[in-house]
């Protein structure tokens, strides 16, 4: 029984730590250059967590990453803010038009911003878990969104219900809300890839 609650302990402490330190490098870098790479040292971290690998020293693992990843995170980052902020702009006009906009324009927008929503949130778990240029992980992280819809989907659920969470639950913006989200996000992304190395292998062994 102790060492249930003691494990359990341990695993609160090491979400908490996580989080604080991806809270933490994010002010550090006053947010502008800071939250792109503390996010992908965060998802790093968890995923060697999903991966089994239990004995990473946090602090040095986040950091190693952080630093690993400094410039290539906000080159990327930089690029899809600045793409949302061009969505932003969009959506202005639309607004501004009101019933002058035509039906098409507006679903196509709402599509458009539909698909960018789901590249965003597939592009940090899939740049974490690749290596690869720019053009590589652009790639595979639309090959991933299109190839699995229903995850990037799930991972905009996710998102949602850690920012209602968060704003329910003030304290857990502080201790798990990015911590805890990297890790089921990884989780899924992880086990996702799994059932598509699995699918390949049968499929192999069929036409051998």
């Amino acid at each position: 029984m102790m060492k249930k609650i003691d494990l359990l302990f341990r695993l609160i402490s090491k979400f908490a730590l996580l989080n604080l330190l991806w809270i933490g490098f994010s002010i550090l870098g006053l947010g502008v250059i800071g939250f792109f790479p503390a996010t992908v040292a965060m998802f790093s971290i968890s995923r060697k967590w999903v991966r089994g690998e239990e004995d990473i020293t946090v602090f040095s693992g986040f950091w190693s990453e952080y630093k690993r990843m400094f410039v290539k995170s906000n080159i990327f980052g930089w690029i899809v803010a600045l793409i949302g902020f061009l969505l932003y702009i969009n959506y202005q006009v639309i607004i501004s038009l009101g019933t002058e906009t035509p039906f098409i324009v507006v679903l196509s927008y709402i599509f458009v911003v539909l698909m960018y929503i789901m590249f965003v949130v597939t592009l940090v778990p899939v740049a974490v878990h690749f290596e690869g240029g720019t053009l590589a992980i652009l790639k595979k992280t639309f090959q991933f969104m299109v190839g699995r819809v229903h995850i990037a989907l799930l991972f905009i659920l996710l998102i949602w219900a850690s920012v209602y969470m968060s704003l329910a639950f003030p304290t857990a913006i502080l201790f798990f809300s990015g911590s805890v989200l990297s890790y089921m996000v990884m989780w899924f992304f992880t086990n996702s890839l799994k059932r598509i190395e699995t699918k390949q292998v049968k499929v192999k062994a069929s036409f051998s």
